[in-house]
């Protein structure tokens, strides 16, 4: 069985708020879509992977994603120029960046974190989630 990785040795970690302005709705798949598709536009395949975007939580017009420390630039700048996805215009905002996903909720997106926290409390009773 392999070892876990020290916390030294892990790679950094960014959690960053954002805002889909469009007129139309769009469900969590489809965010992943957009979110990927920006940053392939910008980075490119390898620029992609350095970024290694991933959707943590959303809820229509807002969201969080995590995001490697080094390359939150290259998301910044890549969200901010992507304008359109499917023929209509779209618009990303970047509300804020954190190092932890708690500290967005309630700073950025102004949402309470114990109703997060007990669902994982109850996954972990039933030891869902380690």
């Amino acid at each position: 069985m392999l070892k876990t990785l020290p916390p030294t040795l892990r790679e950094k970690k960014r959690y960053v708020a954002f805002e889909i302005i469009s007129e139309s709705e769009f469900p969590q798949k489809e965010v992943v879509g957009i979110i990927r598709s920006a940053v392939l536009i910008y980075c490119g395949i390898h620029g992609c992977s350095k970024v290694n975007p991933w959707l943590i939580d959303y809820r229509h017009p807002s969201g969080i994603l995590r995001v490697s420390r080094e390359y939150l630039d290259l998301l910044r700048s890549s969200l901010m120029l992507f304008d359109e996805y499917k023929r209509n215009p779209i618009n990303i905002r970047i509300i804020g960046v954190s190092n932890s996903v708690k500290h967005i909720r309630e700073k950025f997106l102004h949402v309470s974190h114990e109703p997060y926290y007990k669902v994982i409390q109850k996954l972990k009773k039933r030891n869902l989630v380690k």
